[in-house]
């Protein structure tokens, strides 16, 4: 999907960004200079950054142990 349409940039590319250690919103206009234009993407630019934090803050490492309270679930 096309979320900067002044410097179309798409959702895979600031994921790509995010996922390489982007430093948030700031992180992805440094980047790919999305929300540099009009600024009308910037509301989604805080949505993808916020869903991407949600779901690497909640992402458990594979080899991580764990109370046995959390395994019993």
């Amino acid at each position: 999907m096309l979320v900067c349409h002044c410097h179309r940039v798409n959702d895979a590319r600031i994921d790509q960004v995010l996922a390489a250690g982007g430093d948030g919103v700031r992180g992805v206009v440094r980047a790919t200079r999305a929300g540099s234009g009009c600024g009308g993407c910037i509301p989604m630019l805080r949505e993808l950054c916020a869903a991407r934090r949600a779901e690497t803050s909640c992402a458990v490492h594979p080899e991580a142990v764990l109370p046995d309270e959390v395994l019993a679930g």
